[in-house]
């Protein structure tokens, strides 16, 4: 008798440590809180025609603070700031396209003196508990800014700078660029080896499998596989590419916020140029991206 008392005992402390195991993983995040956040990218573009190979590398530092200025039910409202920006773009063919550092202005350059007008720009972010973004306003204010910073009047140029810059800066391409940071979080309780999905769109698009790895010293261990596709148009090029991406996040389990995130991703297809007609140019473009937590 003493076993089959045993046995309902047993099956009740399985089913409390099964639910027990369960966990909630979104954000929590207090009033005034204030996070520094580095970005890291380096992006290799690859293209190949009749024989020659053009490679371009594009190098971005960013850096950002993210302050927490409102909490309810359903999310957060956040200040983005821009501490600093950096691009570093290499041709081989053409030699060096750009090299900028938001920080250091350089008078009478135009784009240094465009790209230092972000620093200190504040934007409006509204993020919900999982980390998708809402939205984010003030980006179309910022491109204003810029161009205005670079002294261009002239209504033609200035229409063609503005359709350039709409695509990293506007509200809308702010809001999809920054849920690559921020949305990893599933909409339910799960366990580690558990998967969820989720996608984000944008210029990249991506179908996410993300999954929990370990949840141990207060790190929340998360990695993430995506099928990928990047459509672009811009100065009468038209890429089109797909491929594929790896992520692994470590993100504080009291806060949620990140502490690292590495995302490397390989996309080919064709590139098509205005002036060349129907040609199509094999492109293949590598990248790795980090974000990471800094101190205050």
């Amino acid at each position: 008798m003493k076993y089959y008392r045993a046995i309902p005992f047993l099956i009740s402390f399985l089913v409390v440590f099964a639910v027990e195991a369960q966990s909630t993983l979104n954000y929590n995040l207090e009033k005034g809180s204030v996070f520094k956040v580095e970005q890291k990218a380096k992006q290799l573009i690859t293209q190949k025609l009749e024989g020659t190979t053009h490679e371009m590398t594009n190098d971005l530092t960013g850096l950002y603070d993210f302050e927490v200025v409102g909490v309810d039910e359903q999310g957060y409202d956040l200040i983005l700031m821009f501490k600093d920006f950096a691009l570093k773009s290499n041709s081989s063919i053409q030699g060096v396209l750009m090299d900028v550092k938001a920080s250091v202005l350089v008078e009478g350059d135009i784009m240094s003196e465009m790209f230092h007008s972000l620093i200190g720009h504040e934007l409006a972010m509204r993020m919900n508990k999982n980390g998708s973004v809402v939205s984010v306003e003030g980006g179309d204010e910022l491109i204003t800014k810029m161009i205005s910073a670079a002294g261009i009047e002239d209504e033609f140029t200035t229409n063609v700078m503005r359709k350039s810059l709409d695509k990293e800066f506007s509200s809308n391409g702010l809001a999809k660029s920054f849920e690559q940071m921020t949305f990893f979080y599933p909409d339910n309780e799960v366990a580690v080896g558990d998967t969820w999905e989720n996608t984000y769109t944008g210029k990249l698009s991506a179908n996410n499998t993300f999954k929990l790895e370990k949840i141990e010293n207060e790190i929340t261990s998360i990695t993430g596989t995506s099928a990928i596709v990047l459509n672009t148009e811009e100065s009468g090029a038209i890429m089109s590419l797909s491929g594929s991406q790896e992520t692994a996040i470590q993100a504080n389990s009291a806060t949620g916020f990140i502490q690292k995130i590495m995302i490397s991703s390989l996309a080919e297809g064709t590139t098509k140029m205005s002036q060349m007609g129907d040609v199509e140019i094999p492109t293949t473009i590598e990248s790795t991206i980090t974000y990471e937590l800094q101190e205050n």
